[in-house]
């Protein structure tokens, strides 16, 4: 395979994905406002917030692992390249792989967090 045909196939796989990403960010925000929803009813019940937690819970979930499958595209891509003996750019993109910002990393992987938690604390909190 050549050089630039494993970084063809990186992009289109990136491109797959995010257009997952785009589909979660939309379910992250109606995540929200159902959790607002819930906190400005005067009449929202134990099972209203129970059910909304568990949709921003599955939905983190599927944040978490749409961003999981990122990295793993970007990781073989970047074992292709030195399985193919293409040095330079085995080095080159190696370092995004080593790096906390990257896609699926440790910095991503806490927002997701984050927003879970924000979601939840929106959720059950008290008015």
């Amino acid at each position: 395979m050549t050089e630039y045909e494993i970084f063809n196939m990186m992009y289109v796989g990136f491109i797959s994905n995010s257009i997952y990403f785009v589909g979660m960010v939309l379910l992250t925000w109606l995540g929200f406002r159902m959790a607002n929803n819930v906190y400005n009813s005067s009449d929202a019940n134990m099972a209203a917030k129970l059910f909304t937690s568990l949709y921003c819970v599955l939905v983190a979930a599927m944040l978490f692992y749409t961003q999981q499958i990122g990295a793993a595209i970007l990781n073989t891509a970047v074992s292709n390249l030195e399985v193919s003996d293409f040095q330079e750019s085995y080095e080159r993109m190696g370092q995004y792989v080593d790096n906390p910002l990257t896609i699926g990393g440790t910095v991503q992987t806490l927002f997701v967090v984050l927003v879970l938690l924000f979601q939840l604390a929106i959720t059950w909190r008290s008015k």
